[in-house]
């Protein structure tokens, strides 16, 4: 568990792997936990060389894999979690064919050209889902 240099200090993050649930379970009391606990998990399986960070200001986890760039973000809110993935806006009608809401964020991620602002809600039961679009932004399939 490391600081990457000329980052805030409320970042900490895992250079391989997942960071320790300790890290991050005292900034997320009082949220749901249980989905991005499952989608962390699952994400692991699928990318064994994948690395996290979070934050515990903003409190969402970052991913990627060895020296590329970040390539997702979840954000854990009180309804839900909001994703941002590394892949064409074009997908939106894909994941609101699929019942999600997509609302897109104009944050940095927004303005180059990442998907923004995918709502996934706490109670969401398809995981695998969630995780197959998370694998495919990690991968750069598209």
């Amino acid at each position: 568990m490391t600081k990457r240099p000329n980052r805030s200090k409320n970042v900490i993050l895992a250079d391989v792997g997942l960071l320790k649930d300790s890290v991050w379970k005292q900034a997320l009391e009082g949220y749901s936990t249980s989905l991005v606990s499952s989608i962390r998990k699952k994400l692991l399986s699928e990318i064994p060389k994948i690395a996290e960070k979070f934050n515990t200001n903003s409190l969402y986890f970052g991913y990627w894999t060895g020296t590329d760039k970040d390539r997702a973000y979840i954000y854990v809110q009180k309804k839900g979690l909001r994703i941002d993935l590394c892949i064409s806006r074009k997908f939106e009608k894909d994941l609101r064919k699929a019942g999600f809401e997509v609302r897109c964020v104009h944050n940095f991620q927004g303005r180059t050209g990442w998907l923004t602002g995918w709502k996934v809600p706490h109670s969401t039961k398809d995981v695998n889902l969630v995780v197959q679009w998370l694998c495919a932004a990690m991968k750069g399939d598209f």
